[in-house]
């Protein structure tokens, strides 16, 4: 769609905790309609079995990201809820399914490596490792320096024992010159033994888990250079259908080149469904 912007060089996204048991359409929008390589980092055994690893644009490694050390990985019934960190059941049983889920079947070591070691400078990172955030991040934050976006799955309260708050992830990512744009998706549980919809699963005003999408500030965005700018463009686009900030940098672009891009960025989203997230 905007076909009419091109970035130079390879959009690089970095997926932290890749298993596919959860869809990442954010993810797959963008890979599919941009020059993109995509690196996934998955340490169950199990569930990195189950990626695709048939695009030769996508890597995928069976190790996580963390402080670089051998770590114990507990395997939970839900396997979405693996962690290296222990399950806060004291506060999960308030809540339907989660006492079973979240019950530890074994554990596992598995290698991590910091995300500073990786090679390739990153555009765009996703974390979702169950209330390890903090950890991976504290130790890639010379990586962070190159990143236009970073995603990340949190809860206001703690689903795991000693998993880092919120607001010292969003505190942490600040100091590296990010700021909070957005919500990709507010999840909320409803506390037992109330149910609605006569569904177990839905919430009414309880935020159960966030994911937070935080992008560089506006004082670093404005000292981005044509590339830069473009590929940011592109991920607000195609991932995060933030039209509006995208038609602020694509002015902002077009002010730094002497360009009219915005005429054809406007004359594409006249005809877009665009609706309010929250």
């Amino acid at each position: 769609m905007l076909n009419f912007l091109t970035n130079k060089t390879p959009l690089v996204i970095c997926d932290v905790g890749a298993s596919p048991i959860d869809k990442t359409e954010f993810i797959d929008d963008l890979f599919n309609n941009t020059k993109s390589k995509l690196l996934g980092f998955e340490p169950n055994k199990d569930e990195f079995e189950k990626i695709d690893k048939t695009n030769q644009n996508k890597k995928f490694y069976n190790y996580a990201l963390g402080d670089g050390n051998d770590k114990k990985l507990n395997i939970c019934k839900a396997p979405g809820m693996s962690s290296f960190l222990k399950p806060n059941l004291d506060y999960l049983k308030l809540f339907y399914g989660f006492e079973e889920w979240a019950k530890i079947e074994k554990e596992e070591t598995v290698k991590t490596k910091k995300l500073n070691d990786i090679d390739e400078e990153i555009d765009f990172i996703k974390i979702d490792v169950q209330g390890y955030e903090y950890e991976v991040l504290t130790n890639g934050t010379n990586k962070l320096k190159n990143a236009k976006v970073v995603q990340f799955e949190s809860s206001p309260f703690p689903l795991y024992i000693n998993e880092k708050s919120i607001s010292e992830i969003i505190n942490l990512l600040e100091k590296n010159g990010f700021m909070l744009h957005m919500f990709n998706k507010i999840h909320t549980r409803a506390f037992k033994p109330m149910k609605f919809s006569n569904n177990k699963l839905v919430g009414l005003n309880h935020l159960f888990q966030l994911d937070c999408v935080m992008i560089k500030n506006f004082k670093e965005i404005k000292e981005y250079d044509q590339n830069e700018l473009i590929k940011l463009i592109l991920i607000m686009f195609y991932s995060f259908k933030s039209y509006d900030f995208v038609d602020y940098l694509i002015n902002l672009l077009d002010k730094k080149n002497g360009t009219s891009y915005i005429v054809k960025y406007r004359n594409l989203i006249k005809d877009l469904k665009i609706s309010k997230k929250y």
